[in-house]
């Protein structure tokens, strides 16, 4: 990486805009960045590291404050670094985020950061990248190393070396990682614990399943155990597991065939017991059987007199059901007589007839009565003429109440409607005065409308107005602004063109202006150098905004006018135009208000006024409806007298054929009443007649069944008809009574046959001893139980132990490979850690980096003992301090006195050789671990003033001599002697307004 040029705006101290041009100063490879302290030296090199990285060095980074506070506020932080990276010429802007202030209104607003990287091709130069992330990693594979391991190559800082050398070796390896990357050797040691780790946890996993079986194996062999024997021991270490486990096997088996001899003896006495049992329970079914037949013999003998009499009972009512017939019938005829007397008797007193009249006298009065029905029926004619006069009055009694109706209805519809007469002409009265005030109000509202338009437009107009006015004074101060950046460009390059004049005049030679052999004071180039094409981009710049700044003009020409034609004609229209915004706002809100009044009201009487003439079509109807009311309301009463007058002439009528009627009917009310008298009269006379014939015929039925059921019963042998009845049965009583006897018959027909059984012929003392043999076979059935669960214990052991043994065996085995990769990984670990067999207590970070001290120290010790005239270099140490780790110690080996000291013993100057020494060493170290990148600058910053002359001579020899292969070196200082030294020179000046700087190349 080789700088050309760095420009820094807005940036640490300098509020404007600075320049260095790193080619210039690169003709002597060796230059002085000096000034007064605080000044801005260090700002310069922050600012490269910037460019590169986004961020500065050291505890400035932390702070994130980059802004210049001289800055003024519109001029935005920025740095732009030009350089050749990876033999690419690349230029690099970058802005931090910052605070700007607002383009519209007061205060400030944030600016993102922003980064533009370009790449010179050709002529031009062309843009790579403007995303800060992707703009970062191309910077970074163009560099190949991170930002610390720039800062400490390249701008190597004030003091962090002196501490790197006398740091202990916890800080030292915090430098070297960061710059050595030893991340990886890092993970190894993560690793390789990790490892560790796994294989003690498998081993742990592993030993824990066999402790798993060793508790199963002494659970199946201890609390299982029958009673009386002994349980097993604790269980023993896991190497003497496997022993342990097949000794028990051993014993389960044997126990096992010995409990399997003891139930074989135990089931033939089981055997024996049962088969007394089942014979003793035989015994006691004979007995139990013999003792139920005699006591149900017994039974039977005791209700043999009772089935007896149920044989007589049932005897007779057989012979009393051969009877039963005619005894029924003389039953029946004998009730059929009853009932005929009693409708006989009943038939009389309903047609009122003498008790003793005989049926052809009954006969006889009810023929009169018939006659007289005859004649009756002869008035007929006149009493439907009655009826028929009766029904018309009452026809015309109802029209006379529907026309009363109708006349009722007629006089509310004609009251109704003379109400609204008054209502319609009121309506019709105000839509004509309506018509007649739409006019005017119509032209209110338009005249309002417009003037609410007009303050609308005038609102908008000045605020345009107001828009354009700031336009237009920010393009004129655009304007002067670009006119004075072209001024200060022309006089730069008239500068310039005077410098390059003065640099091609040679002592002796004519002034190409003048003339004059003489040349005393030659014009120096001083500033930034200003072209052809810069000062005519910057003219042409000056013409565009002038156009622009026209252009904004004359569009607030044109809203000013619009403005004045707006306002002149609200004047005209009688309404003022306020002058401040709120006041013109709230007459627009008053305008508009007030049309919409004005237009509401208008259009109410235009709604009005529309219904002129359909009131008046109302109106007109409405009279002619009133007149036909009137004209209905006289003919419905006339209609309404001659109903009245037809009713009466009809009751007349139907009261004289109603009185001539009444004197035929013998008292009753009408025709039919007297007509139904009649004929009921007869029909009653009739039936007594037929109910005197029947009971004549149902005594002498009654009569011949009577004489049947006594012949009957005294054949079936009773001695009368209340005897039959006394022995007769339901036939449902008659079946069970014979069942009954059928079922004694079979009983003891069965019982005897069961006494004659052979296998009954027992004694029934003693009873058969069943509890006896039950509670014998309990007891061997008991034994016999409990000697099989016995056996199945000693089996189910003897098995679990025969699986578990093998499966222990297996695990044993299983786990001397895993215990011996847990050993192996763990010696590795504890290696790697600093611990177990490494003496020297080194991890293998550790280790690298004291590799790569011990390369540094190398390096460093070629260029301290030139600048130590051979006294000092720098050796590398294993040695610890302590109780702390070895590998990253730094001692100073004195070759004047042959000892290797402490570096914390080297005197200030001397510490400050050895810190440039091992800074620089490290920087080569760096370098090369970053794949060899060419660095062709490098800043040394501060520390000379602690040197002497001679010394400072022999660091200006080493320094002088890294400019070898094109490299360009900064010193950083404010020695004076320095200034002396080295002609090319960067002098930062301080100032209350912030810092400026001067460049010089050559003495003078």
């Amino acid at each position: 990486m080789r700088p050309h040029r760095l420009q820094v705006t807005a940036f640490g101290a300098f509020a404007g805009t600075v320049e260095v041009c790193f080619d210039d100063l690169a003709s002597s490879g060796l230059f002085l960045l000096h000034g007064e302290t605080g000044a801005g030296k260090t700002t310069l090199l922050d600012a490269i590291g910037f460019a590169l990285y986004g961020r500065v060095p050291g505890e400035r980074g932390k702070t994130r404050r980059l802004r210049s506070d001289h800055a003024a506020p519109g001029t935005r932080t920025e740095v732009r670094l030009e350089a050749t990276i990876g033999g690419r010429r690349i230029r690099i802007t970058r802005k931090p985020e910052q605070e700007r202030p607002k383009l519209r209104g007061s205060g400030t607003t944030t600016e993102q950061a922003k980064i533009l990287v370009e790449e010179l091709t050709g002529a031009s130069w062309t843009a790579v990248s403007t995303r800060a992330g992707e703009a970062d990693q191309e910077i970074n594979d163009l560099l190949g190393m991170s930002a610390d391991q720039f800062f400490q190559v390249v701008l190597l800082p004030q003091g962090q070396f002196a501490q790197f050398l006398h740091s202990d070796a916890g800080d030292r390896a915090k430098l070297l990682q960061r710059l050595f990357g030893t991340d990886r050797f890092r993970a190894v040691e993560e690793w390789l614990a990790n490892r560790r780790r796994s294989t003690a946890r498998e081993v742990e996993e592993a030993e824990l399943g066999i402790r798993d079986l060793i508790a199963r194996v002494a659970q199946a062999a201890g609390p299982q155990a029958a009673p009386g024997e002994v349980a097993e021991p604790d269980p023993p270490p896991i190497a003497e597991a496997a022993t342990w486990a097949a000794q028990l096997a051993e014993a389960a088996d044997a126990g096992a065939a010995a409990s399997a001899a003891g139930v074989a003896g135990l089931r033939g006495g089981l055997d024996t017991a049962l088969d007394r049992q089942r014979d003793a329970e035989r015994m006691a079914d004979r007995q139990r059987r013999r003792r139920d037949a005699l006591r149900t013999r017994d039974e039977l003998t005791a209700a043999e007199p009772g089935v007896e009499d149920l044989r007589r009972e049932l005897g007779a009512a057989v012979r009393a059901a051969e009877v039963a017939p005619a005894l029924a019938e003389s039953e029946r005829t004998a009730a059929a007589l009853a009932a005929a007397r009693a409708a006989e008797q009943e038939a009389r007193l309903g047609a009122g007839a003498d008790p003793d009249a005989t049926a052809a006298r009954l006969r006889a009065a009810a023929q009169e009565h018939v006659a007289r029905a005859g004649r009756l029926e002869g008035l007929r004619s006149l009493d439907r003429q009655a009826a028929d006069e009766d029904q018309a009055a009452a026809a015309a009694q109802a029209a006379a109440t529907g026309l009363t109706a109708q006349i009722e209805a007629a006089e509310a519809e004609l009251s109704a409607r003379r109400q609204q007469r008054p209502e319609l002409n009121r309506e019709r009265d105000a839509a004509r005065e309506a018509g007649a005030e739409l006019p005017s109000a119509t032209a209110g509202a338009d005249r309002y409308r417009r003037a609410a338009d007009d303050a609308n437009a005038l609102v908008e107009a000045r605020a345009e107005a107001t828009r354009q006015a700031g336009a237009y004074l920010a393009a004129k101060i655009e304007t002067v602004d670009l006119l004075e950046e072209a001024s200060r460009l022309r006089m730069a390059r008239i500068d310039g063109m005077r410098a390059e004049l003065a640099a091609t005049l040679v002592d002796g030679a004519p002034c190409p202006v003048c003339g004059s052999l003489d040349h005393p004071e030659l014009c120096e180039v001083r500033g930034e150098q200003v072209t052809r094409e810069q000062e005519e981009a910057a003219d042409a710049e000056v013409a565009d905004a002038t156009a622009r700044a026209e252009t904004i003009g004359a569009r607030l020409g044109a809203a000013d006018e619009r403005v004045a034609t707006l306002s002149a004609r609200l004047a005209d229209a009688g309404f003022a135009a306020a002058a401040d915004p709120a006041s013109l706002h709230a007459e627009l809100t008053r305008l508009e208000t007030t049309s919409g009044d004005l237009r509401a009201q208008a259009a109410g009487l235009a709604a009005a006024a529309a219904r002129l003439s359909d009131l008046q079509g109302q109106l007109d109807a409405l009279e002619k409806d009133i007149a036909a009311g009137e004209k209905r309301l006289v003919e419905l009463t006339e209609q309404r007298e001659s109903q009245r007058r037809q009713a009466a002439e009809a009751g007349q009528r139907s009261a004289r054929h109603r009185e001539a009627l009444a004197a035929q009917l013998g008292g009753l009310p009408d025709l039919d009443s007297a007509l139904a008298a009649a004929i009921s009269a007869a029909g009653a006379l009739d039936a007594a007649a037929e109910a005197a014939g029947a009971t004549v015929r149902a005594a002498q039925d009654a009569e011949r069944a009577l004489g049947l059921s006594a012949r009957a019963a005294a054949e079936a042998g009773f001695a009368d008809l209340d005897a039959v009845r006394e022995a007769r049965r339901e036939v449902s009583v008659r079946a069970a009574a014979d069942q009954a006897i059928r079922e004694h018959d079979a009983g003891a027909r069965a019982v005897a046959e069961l006494l004659a059984d052979p296998d009954l012929e027992v004694p029934l003392d003693p009873p058969a001893d069943v509890p006896g043999t039950v509670a014998a076979t309990e007891a061997g059935r008991k034994l016999h139980d409990d000697a099989v669960a016995a056996r199945d214990r000693a089996q189910h052991k003897a098995e679990q132990l025969a699986g578990l043994a093998p499966q222990l065996r297996a695990r044993l085995e299983e786990l001397r490979p895993l215990a011996d990769r847990a050993a192996q990984a763990r010696s590795l670990a504890d290696l790697a850690a600093g611990s177990g067999a490494n003496t020297l207590r080194m991890t293998l970070s550790s280790f690298v980096l004291a590799a790569r001290l011990e390369e540094v120290a190398a390096a460093a010790s070629e260029r301290l003992l030139k600048m130590t005239s051979g006294r000092y270099s720098l050796v590398h140490t294993d040695a610890r301090r302590g109780g702390g780790r070895s590998g990253l110690g730094l001692l100073a080996c004195d070759t004047w006195t042959g000892v290797d000291r402490d570096t914390s013993t080297l005197s200030g100057g001397e510490t400050f050789l050895a810190s440039l020494a091992l800074a620089l060493g490290l920087a080569d170290v760096v370098t090369a671990e970053a794949g060899g990148t060419r660095i062709e600058a490098l800043f040394v910053d501060e520390g000379f003033g602690s040197l002497d002359e001679d010394t400072l001579e022999e660091v200006m020899t080493v320094l002088d001599g890294l400019r070898e292969g094109g490299r360009m070196v900064g010193i950083v200082s404010h020695v004076a002697e320095l200034r002396q030294r080295i002609p090319a020179q960067v002098r930062v000046h301080k100032g209350h307004a912030g810092s400026h700087l001067s460049v010089r190349t050559q003495p003078g």
